[in-house]
């Protein structure tokens, strides 16, 4: 399976989309940002900040990739990731890895996927943290690139091992 090529986003310029495009890895499923992390959450920094909706220049990709395709974002808004990846920046209209949507509608999304952490309480949320989680996620990726992996659906499957290995039942037997 190939991925068409990117079409530059009508919100930035070239130069940017390249250096935003030369940091991300396509699967088939997510688009993974292999750059600067904060809290999980991809950063990128963009110079001439016409699209950003506050007053700095480095802002996390999910909100930088909707402000390219959309235009500024609400303050009140945020940005949710429907796959429940931190690092994910994939962003097209048919599909929905990325929402515009309220921090509320992001906690409830949260709580139904039963990913709200509380205390000694993990319920579904990676054991390593959303932080650690996107490490491990970068380093297996950046690894198989490297090792001259191109296939987007091999990339997927590295994507979701990876994955798995922070979920925490995952040494729980299925009842049914």
């Amino acid at each position: 399976m190939t991925l068409p090529p990117w079409e530059r986003p009508p919100f930035t310029t070239p130069d940017t989309w390249r250096r935003f495009t030369a940091k991300v890895i396509r699967t088939s499923t997510c688009w993974l940002w292999t750059g600067a992390l904060s809290d999980g959450y991809g950063m990128f920094h963009d110079a001439s900040h016409q699209l950003l909706d506050s007053a700095s220049s480095t802002v996390r990709v999910s909100r930088w990739i909707w402000s390219a395709y959309n235009g500024p974002i609400r303050a009140s808004h945020v940005i949710l990731h429907d796959c429940d990846t931190p690092s994910c920046c994939r962003y097209e209209p048919t599909v929905q890895h990325l929402i515009d949507g309220t921090q509320s509608a992001n906690l409830q999304m949260a709580a139904d996927r039963d990913r709200i952490t509380n205390g000694a309480r993990l319920g579904r949320a990676d054991l390593r943290g959303q932080h650690r989680q996107s490490v491990a996620i970068r380093t297996a990726l950046l690894t198989a690139v490297r090792d001259g992996e191109q296939d987007p659906d091999r990339l997927a499957e590295i994507l979701a091992d990876v994955i798995a290995r922070g979920d925490p039942f995952s040494t729980q037997g299925r009842l049914f």
